[in-house]
C-alpha cells in the first residue's frame, strides 16, 4: 500500500498557515523583495519558490532559477546551495526524480565543502526523499539515518527530526515492516503533540491511516484519511489532499465498495494530474485499474494500466513498472490477446528476477501455448491430425523441461547444502586451530618470562652478590692495611669504581629481563636516572634532557627493544663524557611524521669522520638500531662537536 510522502524540504515555513494567509504571505514575500538585494533577496527568493511549490509550479521554477542566477554573481557559495535545494524541490514536485537528486546532490557537496553542518542533515534527508520515490530504498536509508544522526546531535528545529523518523518509516512501510514503521512514525507523533504543531500531527496521523490500510483496518484508516483530507484543506496544501483521497479509494475498493473508489481513484487522479505529480498519478491510475478488474471491467483496466506503464517507463518509476506489467498480464490474458498477455509476464518475470520459481515457469508456459494455440488455429482445421501430434511433441518437451528444471534445482540445493556444510566445518576448524596456536603462544611466553624471572634472580643473587663481595673487599684492603702507595691505591679506586658501574650495568640488564614488555615512559625515566648519574659524577659538563609532550608515554617495546635503545644513548652518552672533552651535552626526544626521534649531541672537540675508523662502540650502536629496525646517523666535525640521532617508528 501506497502512503503520502512527507515532503517538507528545507525552507518549508515554521508554522502552517490556511490558505487565504499563504495568499497573504506570498503578497507580502514578493512586494519585499522589491526592496531587497544580495543574499537577503536570495533568502526571498527561496522562499516564494517554496510557497508557489504547491500551487504554481512554474513560477516556483522562475524564482528558483533567478536565486541561482543572483547567488553565483555574488559568488556565496552558502546561498548558492539553498539554491540548487529549491530547483531540486519543485523538480521533486514534478517528479523529474534524476533532475532532483542531481540538484540535492550539488547543494550536499557545496554543505559539506563549507561545513555546514545542519544543512548537510537537511540535503541527506532531500536526498533520501528523492532515492525513496526512485524505488532505492536502501539508499533512502542510508541518506535518512545520516540526516538523523546531525539532526539528534545539533539544536535543530523541533520539526526536523520528526520529519526524518516519519520518511524512515515511509521505506520501512513500502518493505513490510510494519511494526518499524508504527515505531517511527509515534514517535515523531509524540515530538509534534509536545509541540503542538498541527501541521506535522495531521501528516503523521495521515500516515499511520495509511499503515492501517496494510493491516487491513479499513474503516479506521478511512477516518484518519479523511481526517487528514479536510486538515490539508484547511491549512491551504491542497497538493496533499489527493493522496488522503486516494487511500480512502484503497480501503473502499477492499471493502468491496468498487463504484465508490472508482469514483475516488478518478478524483485522485485528476488532481494528480493537476498538479503534475506523476509518480502518485501513476500508482493511483494502477489502483484504478485493479479495481476494474475486481468488476471484469478488462478493456478499461487494460486502458488505465498502458496509460500509467507509458508514464512509468518515461520516468523511471520502477518500484510500480513491475506492478503494472502483472497487472497488464493478467487483463490482457482475460482479453484473450495471449501474446501481448505473454509479453508483458515476460517483463514482469525478468523484473522480479525469479524465472525459475516453479508457478512462475509453469504460468510462462500456459500463456505460451495459448499463444502458439491461436497462432495456428486456422492450420488446425486443415491438419488436425498433425497438430495433435506437435501437441504431444509440445506437451512432453514441456514435462522434460519442467523436470529437468525442478532435478536442477534440487541438484544446486544439495550442493549448496554440502558447500555450506563445508564452510561452516572447515571455519571451526580454523577457529579450533587458532585457538591452539593461541595456547601454545601463550604458553610459551609464560615459559618465556619463567625462565627471564630465573636468570634475573640467578643474576642478582650470583653475580650481585660477589660484585658486592669485590667491593667490599677491596674498600677492606685500602683501610684494614692501610695502602700508602698512591699508585697501588688508584688501581684498587679504578677496580672498585669498574665494579660499580658493572653492578649497575646488571641491574639495567635484569630490568629489562624482569619485563615482557618496556612502556616508554619506563624507558625515559631510566634515561632520567642515567641522565642524573652522569651529571653528578662529571663536575666540567652540564647535562640537559628534554622531551615533547605529545609524545605517547604508553607505547611499549620488547624487553630487546628497550634495552637497545637505552645502551645506544648510554654508550653515546660515555663517549661524549671519554673522549669528547665536551663542556654541554645535550639529549632531546622529539616526535615528527609518526616517528620519534632521540638526539644526543655535544660541544666537544669531535672527529672528521673520513679520518678515523669506528670503533666497537660506534659499531655496537649501530648493530643494535639494525636489530630494532630503526635508523642511526652520526655526524661530526672537528672542534664543532658531535651529534647522534636514533630514529624509530612511534
Amino acid at each position: 500500500m501506497k502512503n503520502l510522502l512527507f515532503l517538507l524540504f528545507i525552507f518549508s515555513a515554521s508554522f502552517i498557515q490556511s490558505q487565504t494567509k499563504a495568499s497573504i504571505k506570498l503578497d507580502s514575500l514578493l512586494q519585499i523583495s522589491k526592496t531587497q538585494e544580495g543574499v537577503s533577496l536570495i533568502s526571498t527568493l527561496n522562499e516564494i519558490s517554496w510557497e508557489f511549490k504547491n500551487s504554481n509550479i512554474d513560477s516556483a521554477l522562475f524564482y528558483a532559477r533567478k536565486s541561482i542566477d543572483i547567488s553565483k554573481q555574488i559568488d556565496n557559495k552558502k546561498a548558492i546551495a539553498s539554491s540548487y535545494n529549491s530547483l531540486a524541490n519543485c523538480f521533486d514536485g514534478l517528479g523529474v526524480l534524476d533532475s532532483a537528486q542531481i540538484y540535492h546532490q550539488k547543494s550536499l557537496d557545496i554543505k559539506l565543502q563549507i561545513g555546514h553542518v545542519e544543512g548537510a542533515a537537511d540535503s541527506y534527508n532531500n536526498l533520501g526523499i528523492v532515492y525513496d520515490l526512485k524505488g532505492d530504498f536502501q539508499k533512502a536509508l542510508e541518506n535518512y539515518f545520516k540526516s538523523l544522526k546531525i539532526y539528534e546531535s545539533q539544536e535543530v528545529e523541533f520539526g526536523k527530526v520528526p520529519m526524518v523518523l516519519v520518511n524512515i518509516g515511509i521505506v520501512y512501510k513500502k518493505q513490510k515492516e510494519y511494526d518499524k514503521v508504527l515505531n517511527y512514525y509515534k514517535r515523531a507523533l509524540k515530538i509534534y503533540e509536545d509541540n503542538n504543531y498541527d501541521f506535522g500531527i495531521v501528516v503523521t496521523k495521515g500516515n499511520i491511516g495509511s499503515v492501517l490500510l496494510n493491516v487491513k483496518e479499513f474503516e479506521n484508516s478511512i477516518k484518519y484519511s479523511k481526517e487528514a483530507k479536510e486538515l490539508y484543506a484547511q491549512l491551504g496544501y491542497n497538493r496533499y489532499v489527493p493522496y488522503m483521497i486516494n487511500n480512502i479509494a484503497i480501503a473502499k475498493d477492499s471493502l468491496k465498495d468498487y463504484k465508490q473508489s472508482q469514483l475516488l481513484y478518478k478524483e485522485a487522479i485528476a488532481l494528480f494530474r493537476k498538479d503534475r505529480n506523476l509518480y502518485e498519478l501513476t500508482y493511483a491510475q494502477i489502483g484504478l485499474a485493479k479495481s476494474y478488474v475486481k468488476e471484469h471491467k478488462f478493456k478499461e483496466a487494460s486502458n488505465e494500466g498502458k496509460n500509467a506503464l507509458k508514464i512509468i517507463k518515461e520516468k523511471g518509476f520502477k518500484e510500480f513498472e513491475i506492478d503494472a506489467y502483472k497487472l497488464l498480464a493478467s487483463v490482457e490474458e482475460q482479453l484473450g490477446d495471449y501474446k501481448q498477455a505473454y509479453y508483458y509476464f515476460e517483463k514482469y518475470a525478468i523484473g522480479k528476477d525469479s524465472l525459475f520459481e516453479e508457478n512462475k515457469t509453469k504460468t510462462i508456459f500456459e500463456l505460451e501455448t495459448k499463444y502458439e494455440t491461436e497462432k495456428k488455429e486456422k492450420e488446425i482445421l486443415l491438419q488436425r491430425a498433425d497438430l495433435a501430434e506437435k501437441e504431444l511433441s509440445l506437451s512432453k518437451k514441456n514435462i522434460q523441461i519442467l523436470g529437468l528444471g525442478v532435478l536442477a534445482v534440487i541438484l544446486i540445493l544439495l550442493g549448496y547444502l554440502f558447500y555450506n556444510q563445508q564452510k561452516i566445518k572447515n571455519k571451526q576448524l580454523q577457529k579450533e586451530n587458532e585457538l591452539k596456536d593461541a595456547l601454545v603462544k601463550i604458553e610459551t611466553q609464560n615459559h618465556l618470562q619463567e625462565q627471564r624471572l630465573r636468570i634475573s634472580r640467578d643474576l642478582h643473587d650470583n653475580i650481585g652478590a660477589q660484585l658486592t663481595f669485590i667491593i667490599s673487599s677491596i674498600d677492606n684492603l685500602k683501610y684494614g692495611f692501610k695502602i700508602t702507595n698512591d699508585k697501588l691505591n688508584s688501581k684498587l679506586v679504578g677496580i672498585s669504581q669498574f665494579t660499580k658501574d658493572t653492578i649497575y650495568e646488571l641491574r639495567d640488564t635484569i630490568w629489562a629481563m624482569n619485563k615482557s614488555e618496556i612502556t616508554f615512559e619506563d624507558l625515559k625515566a631510566r634515561i632520567t636516572n642515567f641522565i642524573d648519574k652522569a651529571n653528578t659524577t662529571s663536575i666540567n659538563t652540564v647535562f640537559e634532557f628534554t622531551s615533547e609532550a605529545n609524545i605517547d608515554t604508553e607505547k611499549t617495546f620488547t624487553s630487546v627493544e628497550g634495552m637497545n635503545i637505552y645502551r645506544i644513548i648510554q654508550e653515546a652518552v660515555n663517549n661524549a663524557l671519554k673522549y669528547a672533552e665536551a663542556s654541554k651535552i645535550s639529549m632531546d626526544i622529539t616526535k615528527a611524521d609518526g616517528n620519534i626521534k632521540i638526539q644526543i649531541s655535544d660541544n666537544g672537540k669531535g672527529f672528521d669522520e673520513n679520518e678515523i675508523e669506528y670503533g666497537n662502540g660506534i659499531n655496537n650502536m649501530k648493530k643494535r638500531a639494525q636489530d630494532i629496525g630503526a635508523e642511526i646517523v652520526i655526524k661530526s666535525s672537528k672542534n664543532r662537536g658531535t651529534s647522534i640521532v636514533l630514529n624509530f617508528k612511534n
